[in-house]
């Protein structure tokens, strides 16, 4: 079905490059955002372009926003925190695309750069699928590979693959907006692991029984900068809990010789394992 129609639903720089790559091909464009930001460059990139903006934040009034779509219309899930109900995607006018940043089936879910640094993944990707009623298992239109940096957090990586998919997005546009995009099975004998909202790698606990490289990556794949997306990490030690404040961002060549060690100081946590060492700074909970 040839669209005569796009809707992007999304927040952020991806919604923002969507729509950006959508009006060099149509001005028939609209833009719906589930989620009232403080300052929405969605909205601001609308205002600029002259293209119709909708904040919907209630469930039902997006439900009937897309049940009102009466033509054929692409839907471009562009970062987007809404589930399309049922009744939505047995619409006959919608084609409904998602973009995922993990190579899917792995990672499905919620916050997938977090579970790609906290699994110490040595690649991860991004995934643009049709959508359907299960979550990001519909068929899969095109994939990109991304290596993982060693030292990279939550935010940079989110980051990365927002623009990875922005990339890929603007290469399969013009199939999906003339009906002749393809579509395959994503690989279900991969991981089928979901990640929702509230799971959080080891309850946010740091484990100071880990390695020094699990910790690193513990403590990076929950570093969203000022992102607010997890609560601070916390630590057992002495009997006591405290809260992770900050870590140093590159491992140092480690102040003791050999072996792994533990060094406590008035708020100062520092893990050495023979080769490198990382300073962590705490307080008491």
């Amino acid at each position: 079905m040839k669209p005569l129609k796009v809707i992007i639903i999304g927040t952020g720089r991806l919604a923002c490059a969507c729509l950006e790559s959508c009006l060099l091909h149509t001005e028939n464009v609209e833009c719906v955002e589930p989620e009232n930001a403080a300052f929405s460059t969605l909205r601001s990139l609308c205002a600029k372009r002259g293209v119709k903006y909708y904040c919907l934040l209630e469930r039902d009034a997006l439900k009937t926003f897309f049940l009102g779509c009466a033509s054929p219309t692409l839907v471009v899930s562009a970062y987007n925190s809404f589930i399309f109900p049922k009744p939505v995607l047995a619409s006959p006018w919608l084609t409904i695309v998602n973009f995922h940043n993990s190579l899917l089936p792995r990672h499905r879910g919620r916050n997938a750069p977090t579970w790609t640094i906290f699994e110490m993944d040595d690649v991860t990707g991004i995934t643009w699928h049709r959508v359907t009623q299960e979550i990001d298992q519909g068929e899969i239109i095109c994939q990109r590979d991304l290596k993982v940096p060693s030292d990279v957090t939550a935010i940079n990586l989110t980051q990365q693959t927002l623009d990875l998919g922005a990339e890929a997005f603007r290469e399969i546009l013009a199939s999906l907006l003339d009906g002749t995009h393809k579509a395959v099975p994503g690989d279900r004998r991969g991981e089928e692991t979901l990640h929702r909202s509230s799971d959080v790698p080891n309850a946010g606990i740091l484990d100071l029984s880990w390695s020094l490289p699990k910790v690193y990556a513990f403590l990076r794949s929950l570093d969203y900068g000022k992102a607010k997306v997890f609560a601070p990490p916390r630590v057992h030690l002495l009997g006591k809990q405290f809260v992770v404040l900050g870590y140093h961002h590159k491992l140092e060549e480690a102040i003791h010789p050999a072996g792994n060690v533990i060094e406590v100081r008035k708020d100062q946590l520092i893990l050495c394992d023979g080769g490198h060492c990382l300073k962590i700074q705490f307080r008491q909970n």
